[in-house]
């Protein structure tokens, strides 16, 4: 996709768009996900992948699973695959984190990912803006070297280069097959991509995904997760209406030139043969959250008004239950936002002795299984 046909999809507004003045702040349990979503270019929603933006809660993940880097922690991260200093921790790399990253992990607050490779570009997100100049300090200190003067931007090679000679499997910045990294800080965030060009349109982010209309209703609903059980969102991903095509679907060709509520109402339209799917979303969220009662799966897809996200929850419903394994329970209401918009929120949480439900709903998803989230025909 040309530059110029990025910048046109995403700054068309949905439906359901909401000025960043009129957000609700997120409440405590969608804090950390929310402040990463305000670094992320809303250009990032202009993509043919589903789940464009994933995120991951270094202190909710702890707290869950006993330590960040426990057995348990690692094998409940969804997206360690997706978010690159994540991918080292499947050779071992718990054992020498801190050594090779200059960093704790528990120092870090959150990671989160966006962009197709090869310009993938992931996030360290950290305590203060100290915290993260004093990561790229150290960086300076071993084997980067500045690349450009404005913005600051540091290498520790060639753009894209790939060198097995420094490899280092356990290691976050160069990975087992000795990819270089660009690092840039901006403000409590360290962004890393395998070359300067990914990192320089990310200073001064105008627009950002929270300011998206789809993702500002979506995070208002995610917004009320610990109303009724405190807790925290452990991992979450941003999903686009191409979360609800099948495999193969024509309609997903839409994603490069059609804006996010024109592709919802096209897919929608093409669901005659499944009236059993969700209304079409304009977008939305999916987590992980640990409440005290346990691991839950949270859904809040948007729409442009709560009559249609009414019959989105009680449809979602109906689809966990025709599709997925039993739930301890099923909750699902309607947010508004402060203006325009409406959330279908729905919560599913884990049974004794049954897989957490977010576990199970990415996996299913990704074996290309039964779709919670498949948009139908509206009856």
């Amino acid at each position: 996709m040309t530059r110029t046909l990025r910048h046109t999809v995403s700054s068309r507004l949905v439906a359901v768009s909401v000025s960043a003045l009129m957000i609700v702040p997120a409440a405590r349990a969608a804090g950390n996900l929310e402040a990463a979503l305000r670094t992320v270019p809303d250009s990032a929603l202009a993509t043919s992948d589903p789940m464009p933006i994933v995120f991951l809660d270094v202190r909710a993940l702890s707290e869950a699973a006993g330590g960040a880097l426990s057995d348990a922690a690692l094998r409940r991260m969804a997206f360690h695959e997706s978010i690159r200093p994540l991918n080292v921790l499947s050779y071992g790399g718990a054992r020498t984190w801190t050594e090779t990253a200059g960093i704790p992990f528990d120092d870090i607050s959150y990671f989160a990912a966006f962009g197709q490779p090869p310009a993938r570009v992931s996030y360290w997100g950290l305590a203060t803006k100290a915290a993260a100049d004093n990561l790229i300090g150290k960086l300076q200190d071993r084997t980067f070297r500045p690349v450009t003067t404005a913005p600051r931007i540091l290498a520790n090679g060639e753009p894209r280069a790939v060198s097995l000679r420094n490899r280092q499997p356990t290691n976050p910045w160069s990975g087992p097959m000795g990819e270089i990294s660009a690092v840039l800080a901006i403000d409590r965030v360290v962004a890393q991509a395998s070359a300067a060009a990914d990192l320089e349109n990310l200073t001064g982010v105008g627009r950002s995904a929270a300011d998206h209309g789809a993702v500002a209703t979506a995070l208002a609903g995610m917004a009320t997760a610990d109303d009724r059980d405190p807790g925290a969102i452990v991992q979450a991903a941003v999903v686009t209406p191409l979360m609800g095509t099948p495999p193969g679907d024509p309609a997903a060709v839409l994603s490069a030139t059609t804006e996010m509520a024109a592709k919802a109402k096209a897919i929608d339209d093409r669901r005659e043969q499944d009236p059993d799917g969700v209304p079409a979303y304009a977008g939305g969220l999916v987590a992980d959250y640990q409440g005290k009662a346990g691991p839950a799966l949270l859904v809040s897809l948007a729409y442009p008004d709560c009559r249609t996200a009414g019959r989105a929850v009680t449809a979602l419903k109906a689809r966990w239950q025709a599709g997925m394994a039993p739930a301890a329970s099923l909750d699902g209401r309607t947010v508004e936002s402060p203006r325009r918009g409406c959330a279908a929120v729905l919560r599913v949480a884990q049974a004794q002795g049954a897989k957490p439900p977010f576990a199970a709903f990415i996996e299913t998803y990704r074996q290309r299984g039964f779709n919670v989230l498949q948009i139908g025909t509206q009856r």
